[in-house]
């Protein structure tokens, strides 16, 4: 709407328009009405709203059987109560959004402990946390980086880079002039 505004102003001003002055007047006129009655009455943010629920439900019906962080996250606090979330569930999520929030999406099992020692104020052992980690990654949630013991990324997609990128330096035998080995 602002650009619509905008468009209409410098149109106005060097005359570019098949409409009259007072006709363009007009519209802006309307314009800025609708505009000042959506900042009052918050469209903007019903419109944000609208599209997190839908991004929501669009994550819920794709996870039937599992909540995800995503889901956990953007529902009210009164229905959190209502959820029963079990403290895996609860572990789960803490360890996704963390390493969500890492750089790169990755994050080492030394750092793993500490922050979740930080932000959970929970102390894991090193056993119980690979453990739970290794269930997390048999499950999808997370991904181990091939090549790199101990790092963990939420980015499936790594796994696939890292797998072309070994894939390259692999030689057919097709590929080899056969001559230079005789």
């Amino acid at each position: 709407m602002i650009q619509q505004i905008s468009f209409l102003r410098d149109s106005l001003e060097r005359g570019e328009t098949h409409f009259s002055h007072s006709e363009i007047e007009t519209q802006l006129s309307v314009l800025e009405s609708v505009k000042d009655y959506a900042q009052k009455s918050g469209f903007e943010s019903t419109t944000q709203s609208v599209a997190d629920d839908d991004a929501l439900l669009a994550d819920v019906l794709n996870n039937p059987e599992n909540l995800t962080p995503f889901a956990v996250r953007s529902i009210p606090e009164d229905l959190k109560n209502e959820i029963s979330l079990t403290d895996t569930d609860k572990f789960e999520i803490d360890v996704l959004n963390l390493i969500d929030k890492a750089k790169n999406k990755r994050i080492s099992l030394n750092n793993l402990l500490i922050a979740l020692r930080i932000t959970t104020g929970i102390t894991y052992t090193r056993t119980i946390l690979n453990n739970r980690l290794y269930r997390m990654v048999k499950k999808d949630m997370l991904f181990s980086v091939p090549g790199r013991k101990g790092l963990y990324t939420t980015n499936r997609d790594v796994q696939h880079e890292l797998n072309n990128e070994e894939n390259k330096d692999i030689v057919f035998e097709d590929e080899v002039d056969m001559d230079l080995l005789k």
